[in-house]
């Protein structure tokens, strides 16, 4: 009798759902899941077959909402939804018509699990979908959008609600756009959403913290990790004698853009000359200008491939954001390059940053974002210098626990 061959296990199919997908990149949401998205296709295909669900970040003329288009990327099939454009598109926590087509998505691949992270525009009528077809789910909150009118946790007046809301019963602003019972029934009913999902994850310890407090108690870590993808190669200045401080995060005033050039326009200092990186610039874009005397040079967007070309031009990354961030990719991703970094206490942008050896953790305030300016440029030759993080996380690692998540849910509900 011939020895029988043994089977093997059927694939998990596992669908992702983010608001932005590959070649649309956009956000740093995005590039997380486009990285997780690689490596599982890379290391775990044959154990989980993905599929994805998104929605179009254009806006065509004639633009009719709703309409879905199938393409294949990496071999993964991509459901990709046009959105009904409206007032506060992103805000708005629910689109009827949008569920129904992910119900019907839903019908066509069958999936074992779901795994949402960025779901404005697509709306929370997808989850509730998710929950009346019994499939589970999971959740990773990359911003406040779950549990504040503001993802970003900074109001129309630049007021930061560095806690979220928590408690919900205190008075707080609402955007001027919606009433303060329209915004405490978005924000429970999204919550509602999280608190029936089978996993909350984030992306930090300090995020945890935030949605902890916020009623969202059964969050677990799941951090983000740089790129397996880039070689991260030591950063070069030798182009300059100045020490060159980079700005990379965008130029908003909640990642602390203006004050940091407050800052440089008033110090005026002379061993310094800054890199800022306007996105809304296409690649390839480049302005020379000054802050007083001080050489600024404006540079496009760069692709996720060229980021470490980037890095490797600045000496010190600033990124004194305003607003807890989830993360900041861009701390780390600076630091792999082996530049300094003077990063927020606020959120979780600093949580790699060793205070005083390779860079500075700052209150994001004009006062201690010109003592660390005056600091770098008392010591030029010091900042020159490449420093090394010690253990940065990889993606590799992020992706390693995911699958693991994976496996524990899929087989619960076999």
């Amino acid at each position: 009798m011939s020895a029988q061959v043994a089977e093997r296990p059927a694939r998990k199919k596992i669908a992702l759902v983010n608001v932005f997908f590959p070649p649309q990149s956009i956000g740093g949401g995005t590039r997380v899941v486009s990285d997780n998205f690689d490596l599982l296709q890379k290391n775990y295909s044959e154990e989980f077959e993905l599929c994805v669900f998104t929605s179009d970040a254009e806006h065509k003329t004639p633009h009719v909402p709703h309409v879905m288009t199938i393409y294949n990327h990496q071999g993964a099939r991509v459901y990709r939804a046009t959105v009904l454009w409206r007032e506060q598109m992103d805000w708005n926590p629910y689109d009827e018509e949008m569920k129904a087509l992910f119900e019907d998505f839903l019908i066509a691949e069958q999936p074992d699990l779901i795994h949402f992270h960025c779901v404005q525009r697509l709306g929370g009528g997808v989850l509730e979908a998710a929950r009346e077809a019994k499939i589970p789910y999971i959740v990773t909150t990359h911003d406040a959008w779950w549990i504040s009118d503001y993802q970003f946790l900074v109001d129309e007046s630049n007021k930061v609600y560095p806690d979220g809301h928590p408690n919900p019963y205190e008075e707080y602003t609402p955007p001027s756009f919606t009433t303060l019972s329209e915004s405490m029934e978005r924000i429970l009913y999204l919550k509602d959403l999280l608190n029936h999902a089978d996993e909350v994850l984030t992306v930090s310890d300090s995020f945890a913290e935030i949605y902890h407090k916020n009623d969202v108690p059964h969050v677990k870590i799941n951090k983000n990790g740089i790129s397996a993808s880039i070689t991260w190669l030591p950063k070069d200045t030798r182009y300059t004698n100045n020490v060159v401080i980079g700005h990379v995060g965008g130029m908003a005033e909640h990642k602390g853009y203006f004050l940091l050039k407050k800052a440089i326009t008033k110090l005026q200092p002379k061993n310094i000359e800054v890199l800022v990186v306007d996105s809304s610039q296409e690649e390839g874009y480049r302005m020379e200008s000054h802050w007083g005397k001080v050489p600024v040079t404006f540079v496009g967007r760069y692709s996720q491939l060229r980021v470490a070309e980037l890095y490797g031009q600045i000496d010190v990354l600033f990124a004194p954001s305003t607003w807890p961030e989830s993360y900041g990719l861009v701390t780390r991703e600076a630091a792999a390059c082996q530049c300094w970094v003077v990063a927020s206490n606020m959120g979780g942008i600093a949580e790699d940053v060793i205070d005083g050896k390779t860079g500075f953790v700052i209150e994001p305030t004009l006062e201690a974002i010109t003592n660390s300016l005056t600091t770098i440029n008392k010591n030029p030759e010091h900042f020159k210098e490449n420093v090394i993080t010690p253990s940065l996380r990889c993606v590799t690692e992020q992706v390693k626990e995911l699958a693991d998540i994976y496996r524990q849910r899929t087989q619960h509900h076999e």
